[in-house]
């Protein structure tokens, strides 16, 4: 039987590397690592308020100012980053790629909406409606039901083919 480096390095397995129990706790750390940041992002967008007291000193804080004699209260908001869908468009000509993923995208829309209106007219021409019941089985809708897929579906149609 091999032993020491030798055969960690013929079986692939190496004294630098954590065992599978050491990984298994390793998980769960970074989770709350991860955990703890998120919790810290969410405190640094705190709302600041600016006072000054009756002796004319400028105090940032969290909290309302101190109800005092002369005491004056300026509330601004935290620097807040901007999302990327907020971002303003640019007016740049368009590259090819993006040409290219428009019109795909138009003609998904086109497709959709087909398979929208087909779904509304096949709704309404039917006579009965089958759906699941739950419990893996089969039924046949009520009318109630049915008008409620049928309000569904044209709304559907509604928002999506414009």
């Amino acid at each position: 039987m091999l032993k020491g480096r030798f055969a960690a390095k013929l079986y692939g397995a190496s004294p630098f590397h954590a065992s599978q129990s050491q990984i298994a706790t390793m998980i769960p750390r970074s989770l709350y690592f991860a955990l703890i940041l998120s919790a810290a992002h969410g405190i640094a967008q705190a709302q600041v308020i600016k006072c000054k007291d009756a002796n004319g000193r400028t105090t940032y804080q969290s909290t309302p100012c101190a109800p005092e004699q002369g005491a004056r209260e300026e509330k601004k908001a935290a620097p807040v980053q901007k999302a990327a869908s907020a971002a303003v468009p640019r007016k740049d000509p368009v590259s090819p790629e993006q040409a290219d993923l428009a019109a795909v995208n138009e003609r998904m829309r086109v497709r959709m909406c087909e398979i929208y209106r087909k779904n509304v007219s096949v709704l309404k021409d039917s006579e009965k409606m089958i759906v699941p019941d739950g419990k893996g089985a089969l039924q046949v809708a009520d009318a109630k039901r049915r008008a409620a897929e049928i309000a569904q579906a044209e709304q559907r149609v509604a928002e999506n083919c414009k």
